[in-house]
């Protein structure tokens, strides 16, 4: 395994050949690279030399990577499984999910954010109008009505 390692780590620091870019191509297509990794395919591909294949191999993985998206049957995870991802959140984080203060302080957020919506809409409401602007405005619409029919 370390050997297939250093080995791409080698062709990604020299210039990677058509035959070692069509070997890392389905790794290329799924993002499953390191980042050298990955801007070196990305040079070979930008390169005005002539490929043998390497386009090819990018279009025959990206094609096996959309059926094999597509050949997974959709099924909702069970409750089991959200209330396990819940538990591992809380062990890595090692407090309670939500405690209280952080719920307190997120009503009393909620709550700023709905007294400057009210007190936004009540100045809309008592707003003076401009006239002129409102029969324009008006006008505007019949016009376009009438255009319609």
């Amino acid at each position: 395994m370390n050997a297939n390692i250093n080995a791409r780590s080698a062709r990604t620091n020299a210039r990677m050949t058509c035959d070692d870019f069509k070997e890392m191509a389905p790794a290329y297509v799924l993002v499953a690279l390191d980042e050298d990794e990955r801007s070196a395919c990305a040079n070979h591909l930008a390169t005005g030399f002539p490929h043998r294949g390497c386009r090819e191999a990018v279009a025959a993985a990206e094609l096996v990577a959309a059926q094999l998206g597509a050949a997974l049957i959709p099924q909702r995870p069970s409750p089991q499984v959200w209330r396990s991802i819940a538990a591992r959140l809380h062990e890595d984080r090692g407090n309670s999910p939500l405690p209280e203060e952080a719920r307190r302080r997120s009503l009393y957020h909620l709550c700023g954010w709905l007294v400057a919506a009210a007190l936004v809409g009540v100045y809309l409401y008592n707003a003076p109008l401009d006239r002129r602007a409102l029969e324009a405005a008006i006008g505007l619409g019949r016009q376009l009505a009438s255009s319609a029919h």
